[in-house]
């Protein structure tokens, strides 16, 4: 029986300190001023245009967490530690990196006193010479960017960090170096915990048993808008007991940081119970920020006791100032809270750790605790007096501490650890890299996976996928040493052997949709997770061999990650353990599927991966309404153009394994910069996959002879049979079209150097992507019947064809590699003068695009090359049905391909050229047709007349 243990965790033991009050306090004064005054000057620049939007900015929320911030930069992280902290509170890090030293350049030497000063004073300006600034809230571009997620978004970071944890864990498990001493800190804003997102996490990181995971909550009862009413009645408390019992439900360990030193010790005098009795369970939030800002102690008091009258007698002898500075005593403010709580939660190496931490919004400034102060400013006489307080003289707007000074010896000893840190993981970074190109280079890694698909009849791109992914996963788990095989296992052939390496950075993951998007053999019996379980199926003999062992194993060949339906958690962790290349050097490559349709469930998750730089590959598969027996909830499928995104929509299984062995190659080389997250769609719906080199063969480019020649259904006087002209090699044919597939399209049927190919009279482009190429080939082939020659090309990738990957590069592979132009050709009318005279047409050859999706993905061929297009795509809901009646239905079947092919080259036809309006009068001898359908009769209007 295979039996699983619980994990093995290691106890962390606290680093025990005695902290420096004193000091802290007067470096958290200086963040305090640092951060107040980056957000001031913000707002008054000189270059401010009259239109310019707002820049406001959040000096009450970042003030809120000025301790939070505090306990961990100066006191509690390490320089391995990953921070993802609430957007409105960045200018708090950058304060403190300021003081620490820890604004670093690109080569990570530190910055310069004046450097650092421009960055300070940059914040949300554009550097227009290459001068360092700050985005408005954490990004990869800001000098202090080491190991912080960007947080321009609010619950999606938090979400990776936990993922970001896991995918160490996953390194390191499996043989990886990793820095073991890191931590994953979120600071959360209290509103910012309403987002679905963090719940939807919460409970898998707790069954994943991320221990080293901590989210913070600034717990300061304000949000945008105002204060934060919470319905204490209904939900049996304030919202932080609502969190507290929310996370310890889902597995959590939770510390609430409520009460700071001073309020403790005044509960332990006669009658103290009572006043925490009365901040812990009676006040509610709502409440306590109204008494926050009451001004007179005598009326304070008075509303105490009225909300509770048992405070009347400790209420009655305590002194006004004892009073106010218990009221604002909340132990997000208390460093000795702070760190303990902290160092307590990097105990628990099983359970996630909620620290609830209370805070007041606006600490320390004059609108502390003040409805709406989210987005209000203090004023230049507050600033210059915050300046005063931290003893700032002269002009100089920011300054740190001497280094004589004991705040300046505290911040040298602990930035230079912390530095120390950043240099030691980047060493690592280099060293796991540098490691992993010399496994590489030996053997270079091939441009197909050669799948057999001689035996198969019909199979579609998801079942390719399974076989790619099988045979990957296959490789990964066979050992090199013949002597180590197990019985029934194979020894790699030598093409393989390439792959070995590759093939264990592959992580697969999936929403409960792996078996039904063919990634059985990934999963059977290598599901990685927290091992807490016995197999009991096999004990009792009841464990069905025909399906995936999901039971979670210890082994190093564990590589899939099992999910519930949550299409966002595995989102979030695409993107993070997306990020150990670029991290840690180790190139871990995640690959997720989803339903196609359900994509649009995690788009801002996705969205953050790319502007994260995550490099992945994500297969949404089924996808459009190609899955129609599904109906009209399956059927959407969106014009996704986001910067480092490239997508793939194969119609052969061929292409499919180009564009995966492709994907392999960049993320494992580290050259898909701009690209590095792959979106391919598949579908299940079959297509003939010989069909693919017969219809190349007869391509005028793949025949050893150039002559004229005819379709062999249609003899043509003076051409051969293109049938009876021998081909060049079917390996060269394909090494072609892998190339144009690669660059985003290819030539499928192509009639170029065919007698009677006429441009501008008979020829007409028609696009397709992904499976309706069934139908653009069927079209082609009536249209021929017609006399038209119907070239088909077929987009692998809009990204690159017509996308923003094409834009780049002036769209050169559509103009120039694939020759699709604007060309004026000139042919004659059908209006001639008595003398003879003929006007001339100029005629543009016409583009038809068909996709299973909406008309943005394609619809712009037209306009980048100059000619006129028909796009057919899916502009309405759809039903259930077979794949002809569905496509019949939203108009991208054959027939409608053919129809649209008429209205272009007829609506084509009708363009003439204007020689000169008093030429063209005389010569306007007979009438011409004037509407498109009268060239090309339509079913539907032949009926009518």
């Amino acid at each position: 029986m295979k039996k699983n243990q619980a994990r093995k965790l290691e106890v962390v033991e606290s680093s025990t300190q005695k902290l420096n009050i004193d000091v802290l306090h007067k470096l958290t004064q200086r963040a305090l001023y640092l951060s107040a005054q980056m957000i001031h000057r913000a707002n008054h620049r000189s270059d401010k245009e009259k239109g310019d939007p707002k820049v406001g900015g959040h000096q009450s929320a970042s003030a809120s967490a000025i301790h939070i911030l505090g306990a961990l930069q100066l006191v509690v992280q390490s320089g391995f530690d990953h921070l993802a902290v609430k957007p409105h509170a960045s200018p708090v890090n950058h304060a403190y990196n300021y003081l620490l030293k820890l604004l670093l350049k690109d080569d990570r030497s530190r910055f310069s006193k004046s450097e650092a000063d421009i960055a300070m004073d940059g914040l949300r300006a554009f550097s227009k010479n290459g001068e360092p600034v700050f985005q408005s809230y954490h990004s990869h571009y800001d000098p202090d960017n080491h190991n912080y997620l960007p947080t321009g978004t609010v619950g999606i970071p938090p979400v990776n960090l936990g993922y970001l944890a896991h995918a160490y864990r996953f390194a390191e498990e499996h043989g990886y170096k990793v820095p073991k001493a890191a931590h994953f800190w979120a600071l959360i804003g209290d509103s910012e915990f309403r987002e679905g997102s963090l719940y939807e996490a919460m409970p898998d990181f707790a069954e994943r048993e991320i221990g080293s995971l901590t989210w913070i909550v600034d717990y300061n009862r304000q949000s945008l808008d105002g204060h934060r009413i919470s319905n204490k009645e209904i939900m049996n408390g304030n919202d932080d007991k609502r969190l507290e019992r929310t996370a310890i439900a889902n597995g959590w360990e939770v510390i609430q940081v409520r009460h700071g030193s001073f309020r403790k010790k005044v509960f332990a005098e006669a009658g103290g119970e009572q006043l925490q009795k009365f901040f812990e369970e009676v006040v509610k939030d709502y409440e306590l920020q109204a008494l926050l800002l009451v001004q007179d102690p005598k009326t304070l008091k008075e509303e105490m006791i009225k909300l509770m009258p048992e405070l009347k007698t400790i209420l009655s002898k305590m002194e006004s100032s004892k009073l106010v500075t218990c009221l604002r005593d909340l132990g997000g403010h208390d460093y000795n809270e702070l760190v303990e709580a902290m160092e307590k939660s990097k105990r628990s190496t099983r359970r996630p750790t909620l620290i609830i931490a209370h805070t007041i919004k606006g600490w320390g400034l004059s609108e502390a605790a003040a409805c709406g102060n989210h987005s209000s400013l203090i004023g230049e006489e507050e600033i210059n007096d915050l300046k005063k307080k931290t003893g700032i003289k002269g002009d100089a707007l920011y300054e740190s501490f001497s280094d004589g000074s004991e705040e300046g010896s505290y911040l040298k000893k602990r930035g230079d650890l912390l530095y120390e840190d950043i240099l030691i993981q980047h060493q690592l970074k280099e060293e796991n890299w540098s490691q992993f190109q010399k496994e590489l280079q030996s053997n270079s890694l091939p441009d197909s996976l050669d799948i057999n698909l001689k035996m198969v009849n019909y199979p579609h791109t998801q079942w390719m996928l399974g076989q790619l992914t099988a045979k990957l996963t296959r490789i990964a788990n066979t050992p090199l040493d013949s002597k180590k095989l197990q019985k029934g296992q194979k020894e790699l052939t030598e093409s393989e052997r390439v792959l070995k390496t590759p093939s264990e950075y592959l992580v697969s993951m999936a929403p409960d949709v792996g078996t039904s998007t063919n990634l059985n053999p990934a999963m059977d019996g290598k599901i990685f997770g927290a091992p807490v379980v016995e197999d009991v199926e096999t004990e009792l003999h009841v464990k069905d061999t025909k399906l995936p062992d999901l039971v979670p194993g210890e082994e190093i060949s564990d590589r899939f990650l099992r999910f519930d339906i949550s299409e966002s958690n595995v989102m979030s962790c695409l993107g993070s353990y997306g990020q150990l290349r670029d991290l840690l050097g180790v190139p871990l490559l995640p690959l997720m599927t989803v339903y196609d349709f359900f994509i649009k469930r995690a788009l801002d998750q996705y969205f953050y991966n790319l502007y994260w730089k995550s490099s992945f590959i994500l297969v949404g598969t089924p996808a459009g309404v190609t899955l129609s027996p599904e109906g009209a909830q399956h059927g959407w499928k969106s014009d996704i153009q986001i910067p480092n995104q490239i997508t793939w929509e194969p119609f052969y299984c061929l292409e499919l394994d180009w564009i995966l062995s492709e994907s392999l190659q960049r993320h494992f080389n580290g050259n898909n910069a701009g690209r590095n997250g792959v979106l391919i769609r598949c579908v299940t719906r079959g297509a003939d996959q010989k069909g693919m080199i017969q219809l190349l063969r007869k391509q005028a480019r793949y025949k050893t002879q150039q002559v004229p020649m005819h379709p062999s259904q249609y003899s043509i006087e003076g051409a051969q049979d293109e049938a009876s002209i021998e081909n060049i090699s079917v390996e060269e044919i394909l090494n072609q079209v892998r190339q144009d597939t690669l660059k985003g399209g290819y030539y499928l049927i192509d009639y170029r150097g065919y007698a009677g190919y006429e441009p501008g009279d008979n020829v007409v482009n028609i696009f397709s992507m992904g499976s309706p190429t069934t139908e653009a080939i069927k079209a082609s082939e009536e249209l021929l019947q017609k006399g038209i020659y119907a070239n088909v090309i077929v987009v692998t990738s809009p990204d690159l064809l017509v996308g923003n990957l094409a834009h780049a590069d002036g769209y050169s592979h559509l103009k120039q590699e694939l020759s699709i132009d604007d060309k004026l050709y000139l042919q004659p009318s059908d209006a001639m003068n008595g003398a003879d005279v003929i006007t001339l047409a100029g005629r543009r050859v016409p583009v038809v695009s068909v996709h299973d999706g909406e008309p943005g993905l394609l619809d712009n061929i037209g306009s980048i090359i100059g000619v006129k297009q028909e796009s057919l795509a899916v502009r309405k809901h759809s039903k259930c049905g077979r794949p002809s009646d569905v496509y019949a239905f939203h108009g991208i079947d054959s027939q409608s391909v053919v129809e649209a092919a008429g209205k272009v080259l007829s609506e084509t036809a009708l363009e003439q050229i204007q020689v000169s309006s008093k030429l063209l009068a005389s010569l306007h001898g007979s009438e011409s047709p004037s509407r498109w359908q009268e060239l090309w009769p339509t079913q539907e209007s032949e009926s009518e007349s």
